[in-house]
């Protein structure tokens, strides 16, 4: 089993995040090639938890949308057959495919390192990854107070109603805040459950909703460090050859060296 393949497992099979030192003593491999295979962004993401690195498994791969999609990168799988929900079978009525070991999905699974991972693994590894799969956290319900608080849809709303200060770590009044933080609570359960994630699974939802939010933390960083980088440039500089350490500007006046700069004719 190769580094990134052996890192999705361990992560996976631990609700798809490890902490650092965790993940080190479960993986038998030269330190280089772990901090090689760690270092890239489009797989894994660093955040921090009670002090401690914690590592957070990424993937592109989702589960395929597109009818009648014939060579894509993304799974062809029945949504409900990989959370183990799904009510029936190809035999039985769901057009679906049920067979993680099919041509295609074998050929994807290895295309993103992660043939090794059995199905409920690669579930708990889209779910942190691909927005379709869970409800956002409710805005609305967060906002006043009573039992929806500014919700419109109450108990008709397929939000999270569950507080979001909880699920970020900030909620410092557990005992006097009248949000939700229990997701096996009737309303954020029932949602779940829409959505197919099966009761095995509920448990970890603090930990996938976390990881999420590690992600897009990450993502909204990288986002943020491209604009201003993107801003700072005049129109006419190609900004696609600024080196990656950037550079300084004081009083407008670009004051620091760039090098391989070209300037558009």
């Amino acid at each position: 089993m190769d580094t990134t393949a052996l890192i999705y497992k361990v992560l996976c099979a631990h609700n798809g995040s490890f902490e650092l030192g965790e993940l080190r003593a479960n993986i038998s491999t030269i330190e280089d090639d772990l901090e090689s295979v760690l270092g890239n962004q489009e797989m894994f993401t660093c955040a921090v938890s009670k002090g401690n690195k914690l590592i957070v498994a990424k993937t592109k791969m989702r589960l395929c949308r597109a009818k009648g999609c014939s060579g894509c990168s993304n799974l062809h799988l029945c949504k409900f057959y990989l959370c183990g929900t799904c009510p029936s079978n190809e035999r039985q009525g769901c057009r679906l495919c049920h067979e993680l070991t099919s041509e295609h999905n074998i050929r994807v699974r290895r295309e993103h390192h992660l043939e090794e991972l059995d199905r409920k693994e690669l579930f708990t590894l889209l779910l942190q990854n691909d927005n379709a799969l869970l409800p956002p956290v409710c805005f609305t319900y967060n906002k006043g107070s009573g039992e929806y608080g500014y919700c419109p849809d109450k108990e008709k709303c397929r939000r999270l109603h569950v507080c979001e200060r909880y699920i970020t770590g900030t909620c410092a009044a557990e005992v006097d805040c009248d949000r939700s933080h229990d997701f096996y609570e009737p309303h954020p359960l029932n949602i779940l459950q829409q959505r197919g994630v099966p009761n095995e699974l509920v448990a970890s939802m603090l930990s996938t909703y976390r990881n999420i939010q590690a992600i897009r933390d990450t993502i909204d960083d990288n986002s943020g460090n491209r604009l201003q980088k993107s801003k700072a440039l005049p129109n006419h500089w190609d900004k696609s050859s600024v080196p990656e350490t950037g550079f300084k500007v004081h009083n407008n006046v670009l004051t620091h060296k760039i090098f391989h700069l070209v300037r558009r004719q």
